[in-house]
């Protein structure tokens, strides 16, 4: 029996038009009634997680910003991870080309440093508008917290970004694709997977009683801590043969779950 159900948002259990499938909403709602504990994990901050768990309207825990923050189901932080200031301001200046967009991403709000076309395209995608914040690097450089980094740009300049934050900082962050024309930038050890993991303690749940869904790279981590993971069918060959199984919809993929 599955006792915790993680389910990843854009691209999963949200479309491109923010919107969610009823069948998906009236799965999760059937899960819950049936005792299984639900957990949406995301690079999206809690406030926007929160507007997804009020379409949802089931109590839900949150892994939100890849990792960096677990929040109880009555919105209580459980654990918070951040960005040392040195290595902040030294990954804030790696990613900063006028070529890509950087958003700063801290535990009160996505910062950009000014607000362009670019950066209010990029706005669109967040359930909470970017703050424009002109002293942001000053902000950082006088302690202001930092969790994560988003950039956005064309697929093959974030592809050689990633290689040159592996060069430069290792172990030292976490990097991956988290939409198809975005990345994200965390601190060394923070993905899904730990967070998920760090869930199933909290929640004394076996690693055979848990499940998850996701259809992108920084989902793989959690893939590999679950006993049953599936991917979306649109997912990239590799999301695909990482998971153990594949769906086209949350629903489908708790229906499976919850008929075994």
């Amino acid at each position: 029996m599955i006792k915790l159900f993680v389910s990843d948002i854009d691209g999963t259990l949200m479309d491109r038009n923010k919107l969610i499938r009823k069948e998906d909403i009236d799965a999760i709602r059937l899960a819950h009634r049936q005792g299984v504990h639900i957990c949406l994990a995301s690079g999206r901050m809690y406030e926007e997680i929160k507007v997804v768990m009020e379409l949802l309207g089931v109590p839900c825990y949150a892994v939100c910003q890849n990792g960096a923050t677990i929040v109880d189901q009555d919105g209580t932080v459980i654990r918070a991870s951040k960005f040392q200031l040195d290595l902040a301001l030294e990954v804030q200046q790696l990613t900063a080309p006028a070529d890509l967009v950087t958003v700063i991403c801290g535990s009160e709000g996505n910062y950009v440093a000014e607000q362009t076309a670019e950066t209010e395209r990029v706005g669109t995608r967040f359930l909470t508008p970017l703050i424009e914040r002109r002293q942001v690097i000053e902000d950082m450089a006088n302690g202001m917290p930092v969790t994560k980094f988003s950039i956005y740009g064309e697929v093959p300049l974030l592809e050689q970004m990633l290689e040159i934050l592996d060069q430069r900082f290792a172990d030292r962050i976490t990097a991956s694709f988290s939409d198809p024309d975005g990345i994200d930038v965390m601190p060394g050890g923070i993905d899904k997977g730990a967070a998920v993991e760090a869930l199933m303690q909290l929640l004394d749940v076996r690693r055979e009683e848990t499940a998850c869904i996701g259809d992108s790279f920084n989902d793989l981590a959690m893939f590999r801590i679950c006993s049953r993971s599936f991917a979306m069918s649109h997912a990239h060959g590799t999301v695909l043969t990482t998971a153990t199984h594949r769906a086209d919809t949350v629903g489908q993929a708790l229906d499976d779950l919850l008929a075994v």
